[in-house]
Formats: C-alpha cells, sequence, structure tokens
C-alpha cells in the first residue's frame, strides 16, 4: 500500500526550545556513532550514552583510532561542523569503502534561513536556491534536493538519484542501486518515504526502458 505523503508538511521551526531525540542525534557527525547513541538510548536511555558517541565531533586522534576499527566508521567523521545556529535537516548515506555522507544543513540568518550542502571532500554543489524566509515545507525540500547537484557530477537525478545512475551505469543492480544511496531526515519524518516511493517509480522505468531497448 502507497503510503500518503504530505508534501505540505512545514516544520514551525528549526530552532525550538528542546530538541526530540532524532533532532540531538543529528548534531552528531559520524553516521555511525549516531546510530550506536540511538540503540544505547532505546535499550538505556540517556543514563547509558557515552560522552564519546554523543559527541558531535571527534578531534583527529579520536578519528584515527575510531577509523582503525573499521572504515565504515569514518562515515560523517570527516564533515565540516556545524556552524553556530546551524542544524542538519536531511542527510544522504552512501555505502562506499568509508560510507561517505552528504549533508543539507540550515542556518540562522535572522530574517532567513541559508541552506548549504556539504559533504567530506569540500566539494562544491549547485544549488537550487540558497535562502528562504521560513523553513521548507517537504514539496519545498524534495525540490532543492532535486534541483541541485555536485558541480562535476554528469548523471541526472539531483543529490539523491544520482548515484542510482552512476551505480546502473557501472553494471549494478537495480537492487543495488537503490541500496547504495538513502536518505533520511530528523526534520522531516516522511522524506525517506517520499524517496521509498520515487525508488519504486525509477526501477521501474528502468526496467521499461531495457523491456523497450532489447525489443
Amino acid at each position: 500500500m502507497t503510503t500518503t505523503i504530505d508534501l505540505a508538511y512545514r516544520p514551525e521551526t528549526y530552532w525550538p526550545d528542546a530538541l526530540d531525540q532524532e533532532q540531538l542525534l543529528a548534531r552528531i557527525q559520524g553516521q555511525s556513532r549516531r546510530a550506536i547513541a540511538r540503540e544505547i538510548l532505546e535499550e538505556e536511555g540517556f543514563a547509558g550514552l557515552e560522552a564519546f558517541f554523543a559527541r558531535e565531533t571527534l578531534d583527529e586522534e579520536e578519528r584515527r583510532c575510531w577509523g582503525l576499527l573499521h572504515p565504515d566508521y569514518m562515515g560523517g567523521e570527516f564533515l565540516p561542523e556545524l556552524g553556530l545556529g546551524e542544524v542538519e535537516i536531511a542527510r544522504i548515506s552512501l555505502r562506499s569503502t568509508t560510507s561517505d555522507q552528504i549533508v543539507i544543513r540550515a542556518a540562522n540568518a535572522g530574517k532567513t534561513i541559508r541552506y548549504r550542502v556539504c559533504d567530506e571532500y569540500e566539494s562544491e554543489f549547485e544549488l537550487a536556491f540558497t535562502e528562504s524566509a521560513e523553513p521548507l515545507t517537504l514539496a519545498e525540500l524534495i525540490a532543492f534536493i532535486d534541483g541541485s547537484k555536485h558541480r562535476e557530477e554528469e548523471q541526472p537525478g539531483g543529490l539523491l538519484v544520482c548515484h542510482w545512475e552512476n551505480m546502473v551505469e557501472w553494471g549494478y543492480s537495480l537492487d543495488a542501486a537503490i541500496e547504495f544511496a538513502s536518505i533520511d531526515s530528523a526534520w522531516y519524518p516522511q522524506l525517506s518515504n517520499h524517496y521509498n516511493q520515487v525508488a519504486g517509480q525509477w526501477c521501474e522505468e528502468k526496467e521499461r526502458e531495457s523491456t523497450e531497448s532489447a525489443a
């Protein structure tokens, strides 16, 4: 059954007086540490959460030691630090060797909200737009994701679907392509549901193209 997506949903603010659990976790830059912190919170509560897993960023020596345990643990650890008044509103996770992360951030700029996209390689991105007067609706965030791109990316599909396109071009299956790149958000609970539906439609289109080319 298809989930109904509320595209008009808009957070009241990105800077509430108190953050909920997922919004607090979204401040942890390391993807693996974030996942471990979530598990600890669900099983033991805040009392069981060690400072290492809750810390927003690690210093150079901590990153080195953490990465020695498994290269996948490096995902997100080399992202730029959050700026003053800046929050992560969405994250794209790649199943690369070092679990590379791409994040969308919003910064409080007084009368406007400014947006930027960061990865762990100081890449430059062409953005669909750079600011808004209020938090984005889900539809506007989707338009930002689909309308922005890595400056050197040639594949269509904005910030997310382009990775699926690349995987198929490199000879991977549709399932492997979808599993390679995923997206989530602490501020937009239905964002991942939307792109799950996009993934289904994308696979159907690719299968149809394959059938037509084989005919």
